[in-house]
C-alpha cells in the first residue's frame, strides 16, 4: 500500500476520517533496489527482460494509468493476470512510501516482473483518481468505496479480456492486503477465474483487522520505553527514534504532541500530568477504532469496506494460493492459518508461511519491525510454480 504520511495526531484534530487515513495503511505497499534479481528466472541462463506497454484504463471520472507486462518474444504465455495493489492511495507499482518521503519497496512491479518471466501476462493500474506513487485527488478519493475499488476490478479484468491476444488466455487474480479483498470480490460468481494469489490476505472483517493493530504492534512497543506504564515526552521521542516499523511508528505518533509547546498528546494525557499513561491511552484509542461510517476506521469500517477472504470464500470456485509472512505487521498470520484449516477451505486453498517475512514479504526481523521491504525472491518463485501446476490441472 502507498500510503500518504499524515501526522496522526494532527489528523485526529481534523476529524476522524483523516485518522483513518493514516491508521489504515495496513493494507500497505513496494519497489526494488535489486530489480533484475526480483524477475529473473531461477533456472534460466540469461536474464528474462519483459515486455512492457503502457496503457490506460477508463474509471469513472479518471482515465488510469496502467500497465500490460509480457513476457520476452519466443516465450510461450501460460496465463493473464490482474493486480491489486493496498490500502489507500496506490499506484499501479503499489509504491509504498517510507520514512522521509523515500518509496521503499514496489511490490506489484516486482510480482509482474517475476510473472512474465515464468509465462505470465500482467496487468496492473493506478487506483482511481492516483496519479503517481503519493499523488492523488485526495476529495474524489475519500468519497470511494471498496464497492468502487471492485467495480474497477471488474473493469480491469474486462480490459484483459478484451486486448487481442491475451483475452483467451486462462485468467488468473493476484492481490496484496486489501487488494486481496478487491480480488475475491472481482472472483465472485465468475468461473472464468481459474486462480487467485492472496498475499498477506485481510482474512477477517477490514475493521477487526485495524483494530486489533493497537493490540498486537503499538501497545508492545511503546511499552518497551515506558516506566511504570507511562510515557513522558523524552520516552516518546525515544519510541519515535527506536527500531520499530512502520505501523510501529504511526502509533508512537499519537502520543507525541501536536501543536506548539506540547509535548505529550494531550488527548491522550488526560489528567493533563504530561505522561500518558496506557490505563488513559487505551480507552480512548479504542474509541477512535469504533466500527461506523465516520469513525478513525475510515475504508476499514465495516460500512465502506469489502468482505473478508473468509466471507467470500463460498463465491468463488478458483483455486487459491496464500502468501504468508509470519511477522507481518499489519495482518495477524493466525486469521490465515485458522482459515486453512476449516475443512471446506483446505481442499482448493494452499498456504505457503514465510517465518522471517513481513507484510510486503520482504525481511522483517519481528512484526514490531516490520518496515514493508522489498518482497524476496522466494516468494515470488512460490507464486510462479504454483501457478504453473495450478494451471496444468
Amino acid at each position: 500500500m502507498a500510503s500518504s504520511e499524515l501526522d496522526c495526531t494532527a489528523a485526529i484534530l481534523q476529524g476522524t476520517k483523516a485518522l483513518g487515513i493514516v491508521v489504515m495503511r495496513f493494507y500497505l505497499h513496494i519497489a526494488v533496489a535489486s530489480l533484475m534479481i526480483a524477475i529473473s528466472h531461477p533456472a534460466a541462463a540469461t536474464a528474462c527482460v519483459p515486455v512492457r506497454q503502457t496503457v490506460s484504463l477508463p474509471l469513472p471520472g479518471f482515465d488510469s494509468p496502467a500497465e500490460i507486462v509480457t513476457p520476452p518474444a519466443g516465450m510461450a504465455r501460460r496465463g493473464a493476470l490482474v493486480l491489486f495493489p493496498g490500502s489507500d492511495v496506490a499506484d499501479r507499482d503499489g509504491a509504498i512510501e517510507g520514512v522521509g518521503g523515500k518509496i521503499v519497496s514496489r511490490p506489484m512491479l516486482q510480482i509482474a516482473g517475476r510473472l512474465a518471466c515464468a509465462g505470465y501476462v500482467s496487468f496492473r493500474y493506478n487506483k482511481r483518481f492516483v496519479t503517481g506513487p503519493t499523488s492523488v485527488d485526495r476529495a474524489k478519493f475519500d468519497a470511494l468505496n471498496g464497492v468502487d475499488f471492485a467495480a474497477d476490478g471488474k473493469t480491469a479484468l474486462n480490459f484483459v479480456r478484451s486486448r487481442a491476444g491475451i483475452g483467451k488466455l486462462q485468467l488468473g487474480l493476484v492481490g496484496w492486503s486489501e487488494g486481496t479483498t478487491t480480488a475475491m470480490a472481482v472472483a465472485s460468481n465468475d468461473s472464468t477465474v481459474r486462480t487467485i494469489v492472496l498475499i498477506a490476505p485481510v482474512v477477517d472483517t477490514a475493521a477487526h483487522v485495524a483494530q486489533a493493530q493497537y493490540g498486537r504492534i503499538g501497545r508492545p512497543y511503546l511499552m518497551r520505553f515506558a516506566t511504570d506504564g507511562a510515557l513522558d515526552a523524552d520516552a516518546i521521542a525515544r519510541a519515535d527514534a527506536g527500531p520499530g516499523g512502520d505501523l510501529a511508528h504511526i502509533f508512537v505518533r499519537m502520543f507525541r504532541g501536536f501543536r506548539p509547546g506540547e509535548r505529550v498528546n494531550p488527548l491522550l494525557d488526560r489528567n493533563g500530568d504530561g505522561r500518558i499513561a496506557f490505563a488513559e491511552a487505551d480507552p480512548v484509542i479504542a474509541s477512535w477504532y469504533a466500527d461506523g461510517p465516520d469513525s478513525g476506521l475510515g475504508m476499514s469500517s465495516s460500512s465502506r469496506a469489502l468482505r473478508g477472504v473468509s466471507d467470500a470464500f463460498a463465491a468463488t470456485t478458483a483455486r487459491i494460493l496464500i502468501l504468508q509472512g509470519m511477522n507481518d505487521s499489519m495482518i495477524d498470520p493466525a486469521a490465515a492459518r485458522a482459515f486453512v484449516a476449516r475443512s471446506d477451505v483446505r481442499q482448493r486453498v494452499t498456504m505457503i508461511l514465510y517465518p522471517e517475512l513481513g507484510h510486503s514479504l520482504g525481511r522483517a526481523e519481528s512484526a514490531q519491525n516490520d518496515s514493508l521491504l522489498p518482497m524476496e525472491s522466494k516468494p515470488l518463485d512460490d507464486m510462479a510454480k504454483w501457478l504453473q501446476k495450478a494451471d496444468r490441472r
